[in-house]
């Protein structure tokens, strides 16, 4: 690196670019071969020297700065004490008045960056860390404004842009966090001036890139900021053309833009991808559900059927799809399905009846409803969930035909890729009618879906066959058609 002539190393810890006299031998060049601008060189002054001398006493940053500030009044186009003025503010924590003060200095003397880079980097570690601390002792809005400061006096690291989006984003503060995800790629897109960055670190800044990227993209799918996304997402598809994510994500923000036909051909191309993993056509189906394009949804949730023939989770998906789109005969089978692996969904029995209904099957949409208003309990918001330690299901035993308190045996049945994952029994006890408990199952092991039936006595109803039209059952022909007309409201993609 070459530095303007006459510059030295000052006594003491502070070695600062600094310059007696006014103008370099030569051009000044980064190692990473950048030619600065001449601009106009630093010079030393008497407040230069003393606020650098205040910056090596421990505790004296205060009385630098106000030396620096001297100077700048005194000498507006000297650029040492801009340099200064950061360096005091960095150390006493004033990040962004740092970042203002290093600016004015790099815009009068252009190679200062040389200087000030190491100044930033520090001033990051130290803002990093202190948020690091904070976040440990349970002090979050403290952390988000370390991390912060540290993101605006250096974004050539984007561990603490990281950091404090995601923060950020359960603080409620989404439209922040957008903003510091779009500065952690503009810094990612950078390379420091002081050094050479090391091929390993080359493909790991390409790798937080990419995944950084994702995070801003969905983040401003979440947030419904659908003319954002579009070029982020073209530019991951130039890079990954196969991706069934970002296909299927484009395609909702196309149609969220008016633009259905683009949608409709990309979409079309996912359907017939025999490359489809269950999870992308799960995934896709919830794309076309949350996009309104309900049948192509439920052939999406369709083929996933027929992978996982025992999945409550995609019997229910597909059932939804078609409930939405008013596909009724189709509706009526697949709801028998469903029953199959969802025996105790008042939802499913309620929806299966609809169908009936519609079709004309009014008997058996009686039926329905009376066997909905009988079972044992209901279970509701049943949800899926794996993680490192294995597979949940948690939901909502809701009481009904059975009295507090009777016992009951739920049997979850877990399954993956190769076949039966294992099986767990649920013991509990029926709360009162309409009154609910909470539930939770657990299984070792990734399982891509899970079915239950009831065991034990009196619950003979809850194991009726699916679509049964047993008289027993029927109830009044007034009130059945109009419980089954009732439902009947669309219940979420889950």
């Amino acid at each position: 690196m070459r530095r303007p002539a006459g510059c030295a190393a000052l006594a003491m810890t502070l070695v600062l670019g600094c310059a007696v006299g006014r103008g370099p031998s030569g051009p000044v060049r980064s190692p990473t071969g950048i030619v600065y601008p001449p601009g106009v060189p630093p010079a030393e002054t008497r407040f230069s020297q003393t606020a650098t001398l205040y910056l090596n006493i421990d505790g004296e940053e205060e009385a630098a700065l106000a030396q620096a500030l001297e100077g700048i009044e005194a000498d507006p186009g000297n650029s040492i004490h801009y340099f200064l003025a950061g360096v005091a503010e960095a150390r006493l924590g004033e990040y962004r008045e740092a970042h203002r003060w290093f600016v004015e200095a790099e815009r009068i003397y252009p190679a200062y960056e040389l200087d000030i880079e190491p100044e930033r980097e520090a001033a990051w570690a130290r803002a990093f860390n202190a948020g690091l601390e904070a976040y440990a002792r349970g002090e979050r809005d403290a952390a988000a404004e370390y991390w912060l400061g540290a993101t605006a006096i250096y974004d050539l690291r984007p561990a603490a842009h990281r950091n404090v989006a995601s923060l950020l984003v359960e603080l409620g503060r989404r439209d922040e966090a957008i903003g510091v995800y779009r500065d952690a790629l503009h810094g990612l897109d950078r390379r420091p001036a002081t050094r050479v960055l090391e091929e390993d670190e080359v493909r790991e800044r390409a790798e937080l890139r990419g995944d950084t990227e994702n995070r801003l993209v969905q983040l401003l799918l979440a947030a419904g900021r659908f003319a954002d996304a579009e070029p982020l997402l073209r530019r991951q598809l130039a890079r990954d053309p196969g991706s069934i994510r970002v296909r299927s994500s484009l395609a909702r923000t196309l149609v969220e833009l008016g633009r259905a036909d683009e949608a409709a051909e990309l979409y079309a191309s996912l359907l017939t991808d025999e490359s489809l993993a269950a999870a992308d056509l799960f995934n896709l189906g919830i794309a076309l559900f949350r996009s309104s394009r309900f049948e192509q949804a439920g052939r999406a949730f369709a083929l996933l059927t027929e992978r996982q023939p025992d999945s409550r989770d995609a019997w229910f998906n597909y059932a939804n799809a078609l409930f939405a789109a008013e596909a009724w005969a189709g509706l009526a089978d697949a709801g028998d399905r469903l029953l199959a692996v969802d025996p105790l969904s008042e939802s499913a029995h309620l929806i299966t009846a609809r169908a009936r209904l519609e079709t004309g099957d009014e008997a058996g949409a009686r039926a329905g409803v009376a066997r909905a208003d009988g079972l044992p309990v209901h279970l509701e918001e049943l949800k899926l969930s794996v993680t490192e330690g294995g597979t949940v299901v948690q939901g909502r035993i809701v009481g009904n035909a059975l009295p507090e308190g009777a016992p009951l045996r739920l049997r979850f049945i877990f399954h993956d890729n190769a076949g039966p994952l294992g099986e767990r029994v649920l013991e509990a006890s029926a709360p009162a009618p309409g009154a609910s408990a909470d539930f939770r199952v657990s299984i070792e092991g990734r399982a891509l879906g899970y079915r239950y039936e009831l065991e034990g006595e009196g619950t003979r109803q809850g194991r009726l066959a699916p679509g049964s039209r047993d008289a027993r059952l029927s109830g009044p022909a007034v009130s059945g058609r109009r419980r089954a007309r009732r439902v009947f409201r669309r219940w979420a993609v889950r």
